[in-house]
């Protein structure tokens, strides 16, 4: 997933400053939409798909990106959308041409991601629907922008479930504890990789675990130096995937004095396929079963390459 991991750099960089507008672009669609034949939904974004099919929406997507049918593939529940359904294979920027040519009612757009490319969109005649979840911190973030769409789409009572369901497996999932984790979120080639800090949902996640993020002091989703990860020792190391489970070991046994860190030192290193990482790093429904995930990989009961297939076996995923 080396292509993928460019482009979250990226769009990482990009969106510091969602952060900061986050109260501002939770609140700015106001237009409201019941559902019918004629409408026809583009979503950008996986966190945002998982809403909408949650929502039952899924037989109005017109269009999705790339990772989102993938996704929907993972769990096979591709029939939940219309089979001639377009993948959108060009994620940052956005493909506003592609996307005129499906003629959407609404286009679900996530913050986060394509700030810079909103005010271009919406130049060209594409009603947005503005969603922010990757810069919230908490579960409760989470469910309210799953509010938020369920409102603009007057489904409120619905999204009220989803909601509810959620809590119900926040509580059925939580553990305690304080091993200490610490999250790559993607390596980069002179070895310094992305986190997560202490203000974003993912750190909410791994407490919920029962761990500690060493990097919970710093904020967003910072950049870390091999240096602090050696100083902060932690003993687990969660890696998401780059291309393949081998390359991304090598990338991490090239950490200047790694053999001194304990999570390197008991093998308790862990690295997360595609699927792995769509429920740790998307801030959707689904994201309830990281808690469950994190929970075993700190028990030691889960592989040290995550796959798929651990994923459907072991975590029982419904949408």
């Amino acid at each position: 997933m080396r292509v993928w991991g460019i482009v979250l750099a990226i769009v990482v960089i990009v969106g510091i400053m969602a952060g900061v507008l986050y109260s501002y672009y939770h609140t700015k669609s106001s237009t409201t939409f019941t559902p019918t034949s004629e409408l026809r939904i583009v979503s950008l974004a996986p966190s945002d798909t998982q809403i909408l099919i949650a929502l039952g929406l899924g037989k109005y997507i017109v269009g999705m990106d790339y990772y989102s049918y993938s996704l929907l593939q993972y769990l096979n529940l591709t029939s939940e959308v219309p089979k001639n359904v377009t993948v959108l294979g060009q994620i940052y920027p956005p493909n506003i041409t592609g996307i005129l040519l499906l003629h959407p009612t609404v286009v679900v757009v996530e913050y986060g991601l394509e700030a810079p490319y909103i005010s271009e969109m919406e130049k060209a005649g594409l009603n947005l629907l503005v969603t922010n979840s990757d810069y919230a911190y908490s579960f409760s973030q989470i469910e309210a922008n799953i509010m938020k769409v369920a409102e603009y789409f007057n489904l409120t009572q619905r999204g009220e479930e989803i909601a509810n369901w959620m809590n119900q497996k926040i509580s059925e999932f939580s553990f305690s504890g304080n091993s200490t984790i610490a999250y790559l979120l993607y390596i980069c080639p002179n070895l310094d990789f992305y986190t997560a800090g202490g203000n974003v949902f993912i750190n909410s996640i791994i407490v919920q675990a029962g761990g500690i993020n060493v990097f919970s002091t710093l904020s967003d989703y910072p950049v870390v130096s091999p240096s602090e990860l050696l100083i902060q020792n932690p003993q687990i190391i969660i890696a998401q995937e780059v291309d393949n489970y081998s390359y991304t070991m090598s990338l991490i046994s090239k950490i200047p004095g790694i053999n001194n860190v304990t999570a390197y030192k008991e093998n308790k290193i862990y690295i997360m396929g595609q699927l792995a990482t769509d429920l740790f790093n998307e801030p959707g429904p689904l994201s309830v079963y990281s808690i469950l995930l994190i929970h075993d990989i700190i028990n030691g009961t889960a592989p040290h390459f995550i796959n798929a297939t651990w994923i459907k076996e072991n975590l029982n995923i419904s949408l």
